[in-house]
């Protein structure tokens, strides 16, 4: 026999998990019913900013069915467990104001003021209309930059102000980069608020079962171990007596990064003694699940008249909602930004000031990107702009700055180390798949025609593997390995499945440790009684920190099985190997045993005495092996030079849109993406997650946006309002490709991508349409009105 190669990873195996929903046999947490369950409402404030001045549910508690009512009275001994922490960045806590149902004041429509459980849903949303709340309207604040205005309302009083979190940082000779430079390059780059509001919104169903003083919970959640560790400490309840459960799960996005309203239907099975279950609808998703986006940056690009940049400095106001640092963590997004906005290329010398400002809005939270969204579009859009002034075609402009493949690992001038890549390979990649000069032609010729054309170019740097300090989002990665007596594999991981595919996937990566199949690998995932401590499904940590976990128990594991082998075969463990599920004689192949013949025999006949190495037997008898991974420093580093990633997945895109001046609507006619995520696991689904998370940034980027009025009224509360692109809007070409550059940190060179397809499409489709009418995009989303304004402002300098 020839020694194992690689036979799994790399292959388009199907999804495993895709049989059950196909066939409408997947249960997700609203499909489920308990003996006793109470139905859970929310009643939730009208007033964006309002004192509460009684919550009179006397009536509800009155009607038949209803078993309990709450309010912020019950709740106030119970404050929100903050998310972060960042006490060296002086962020400001809400410390005990912030509850999971107001107190004493309401600072959002759609903040809760009071649950019902009842004996069913009907029940339940009766009881709300016969509470009676007397508020104290209070002035709102709806947008950051009057919030920071001196007399503007507070939102918390005892702040002085209304800004959470401020952070700067500055690196290099910024004044003498400026004085060197050529030019100064000015822009503004603003994004409108909008999030991911997955199909199946949140839903927890908890039951406490007072016998035994333990609590079962439920949810669609992407952290199970995050959810268990919050509801405890806010609760203060035995975190040791709490079971939480993501079944399957429909969708995440960052959304289901945040369980302050698990708290309640918690808190009111506690209350009862019984399983309650909330289920959130579409419009308390829209109006009270976190938002993203929603920032202001001012920048300025010191330049060579060659594109060659210099330095770079950066104002940032971020609007974060009602609070970011108990209901949700999107004061981590201004680290994020400010330690990876130089995205693919070397700039010396930069400075940033950063501030995360609370609003009368829905909080903020994370959103397929969380703050890496900003960073790309730093310098993305900037460098389109810097094209129009310079006269350089941007991806000239990209090429003369890149960071090369030979200078990798990279330090930048922010602290964050890169570990491997090849720009430029990238962009010259995806400027081939649009035959780029050929493009350009066609494009001067259609706009003879009155056809006007545009091509956008950005370069995505997506870090992977989070590990941010002082937040619920750093420590170990745990795995579990078990050889079952039948020769099959479970692997356990704490890992959630939100739609990712790693049933197939990890089933892939431990398939190939034991030259089995994948089919011969079970996925245990999701439960805090059933698998070891994982952090959840965020910040693309699947593919690093969950299959480094993985691999390095079943490589435990596999040499546990090698030695036992060794001992039945008796001979030195030197003399076996592995492949095609077997424990094989090196000199003499045809000795071989299978998994299975090794397993029973370890297990039943004739039995560990008999089968196991002496120096194994009494030390580590069994068949299973549970191994935990962090990232090794470097590149993560809690200490200057700070880096909070593991690995850069990257990219590079080109849209090519048609812009109708008449009507102003834009058409994505083809878009190219070539993506590095290091050692691909299953191409497939790697593209597919691609092209959906593409799909979502365009939809960022000309339909989706949750507006307020002046009031602070929330304006799109259904998805009639609340437009995303259907099948006939996306592009009508699509085209992906890859390289691979393996992760020198990982076993397996992997490096993650699941949030990189969403953060550069709003970049590249607003330099497309910049392209086609010659303008700066000044605010979005880009839908017709807002290119009208554009295209008018094109035909006043003559360009159209």
């Amino acid at each position: 026999m020839a020694k194992k190669s690689i036979k799994w990873v790399g292959t388009n195996v199907q999804r495993k998990e895709d049989a059950r929903f196909l066939t409408g046999k997947a249960a997700f947490v609203d499909d489920m019913k308990l003996p006793g369950m109470l139905y859970c409402s929310i009643l939730r404030s009208t007033y964006p900013h309002a004192k509460i001045k009684k919550v009179d549910i006397s009536e509800a508690k009155k009607l038949p069915g209803v078993v309990a009512v709450i309010t912020g009275e019950e709740m106030k001994n119970y404050p929100l467990a903050p998310q972060m922490e960042l006490s060296h960045f002086k962020l400001k806590s809400v410390g005990p104001y912030a509850f999971a149902i107001a107190v004493d004041k309401v600072r959002c429509v759609g903040e809760p003021v009071a649950a019902v459980a009842a004996i069913d849903r009907y029940v339940a949303e009766d009881a709300l209309e016969l509470i009676k709340v007397e508020y104290e309207p209070l002035t709102p604040v709806v947008e950051a930059e009057k919030a920071i205005e001196k007399g503007s309302p507070l939102l918390y009083e005892e702040w002085g102000d209304n800004v959470q979190l401020h952070v700067a940082f500055k690196e290099g000779d910024v004044e003498k980069a400026f004085k060197e430079a050529d030019r100064t390059v000015k822009g503004r780059i603003t994004e409108h608020r909008y999030s991911g509001f997955p199909i199946e919104g949140r839903a927890i169903l908890a039951s406490y079962n007072p016998a035994d003083d333990k609590l079962d919970i439920w949810t669609s959640t992407q952290g199970v171990y995050q959810a268990r560790s919050y509801i405890a400490r806010t609760l203060k309840f035995p975190e040791q007596k709490i079971r939480v459960i993501a079944p399957n799960v429909g969708g995440g996005y960052g959304n289901k990064l945040n369980w302050c309203v698990d708290v309640i239907p918690t808190f009111l099975s506690i209350k009862t003694g019984r399983p309650v279950k909330y289920t959130e609808n579409r419009i308390e998703s829209l109006l009270s699940s976190p938002h993203s986006r929603d920032y202001k940056q001012d920048i300025e690009v010191a330049c060579k008249n060659d594109g060659t940049i210099l330095g770079m400095r950066m104002k940032m106001i971020v609007d974060i909602g009602m609070d970011a640092s108990h209901r949700g963590s999107s004061v981590a997004m201004l680290l994020i930004t400010g330690k990876y906005c130089l995205g693919p290329y070397k700039i010396p010398n930069y400075s940033l000031d950063m501030s995360a400002v609370v609003t009368n809005k829905s909080f903020g939270c994370a959103y397929r990107g969380f703050g890496k969204d900003i960073s790309n579009r730093i310098m993305e859009r900037m460098i389109n702009i810097m094209s129009r002034e310079l006269g350089i075609p941007p991806e000239e402009i990209r090429m003369k700055n890149f960071i090369q493949p030979n200078e990798f690992p990279y330090r930048q001038a922010t602290g964050a180390l890169y570990d491997s890549g090849n720009f430029p390979e990238l962009l010259k990649r995806a400027l081939q798949k649009v035959d780029i000069e050929n493009l350009k032609k066609e494009k001067a010729r259609l706009r003879k025609e009155g056809k006007y054309i545009g091509i956008g170019i950005s370069s995505m740097l997506e870090p992977a593997g989070a590990a941010v300090p002082e937040a619920v989002v750093n420590g170990v990665e745990g795995a579990n390995v078990k050889l079952m007596p039948e020769g099959g594999i479970i692997l356990s991981t704490g890992h959630t499945n939100i739609g990712q595919g790693i049933e197939t996937t990890l089933a892939q990566v431990v398939a190939d440790e034991f030259g089995v199949t994948p089919d011969d690998v079970r996925v245990i995932y999701g439960d805090t009684d059933m698998t070891p401590v994982g952090l959840g499904t965020f910040s693309s940590r699947g593919a690093v920190w969950v299959v480094a976990a993985a691999v390095t128990a079943a490589r435990k594991l596999r040499d546990k099985v090698l030695k036992i082998g060794a001992n039945i075969l008796k001979v030195k463990p030197e003399d076996v190997d592995f492949q095609d599920g077997k424990v094989y004689l090196k000199k003499d192949p045809a000795k071989a045993l299978t998994l299975k013949d090794i397993a029973r025999q370890a297990t039943f006949w004739p039995g560990a005495i008999a089968t196991l190495p002496k120096d194994m037997l009494y030390a580590d008898p069994g068949l299973d092996v549970t191994s935990y991974w962090t990232s090794p420093n470097p590149p993560t580093s809690w200490e200057p030079p700070i880096n909070l990633y593991t690995t850069t997945p990257s990219d590079a895109e080109i849209a090519v849109v048609e812009v109708d001046i008449e009507t102003g609507k834009v058409k994505v006619l083809k878009y190219v993406v070539v993506h590095d995520c290091g050692k691909v696991i299953n191409p497939k689904i790697v593209e597919n997650q691609a092209i959906g998370g593409n799909l979502q940034g365009i939809g960022g980027i000309l339909y989706e946006e949750m507006r307020y009025d002046e009031n602070g009224q929330p304006l799109t509360t259904t998805f009639m309002d609340y437009l995303m692109p259907t099948a006939k809007e996306i592009p009508e070409v699509f085209e992906f490709d890859h390289i691979e550059t393996p992760a020198p940190f990982t076993p397996l060179g992997t490096k993650g991508m699941g949030e990189g397809g969403a953060i550069s499409p709003p970049s590249t489709i607003a330099n497309a349409v910049e392209d086609a009418l010659g303008v700066t995009v000044k605010k979005t989303p880009l839908k017709p009105e807002t290119v009208l304004e554009l295209v008018k402002e094109a035909k006043a300098k003559g360009l159209l």
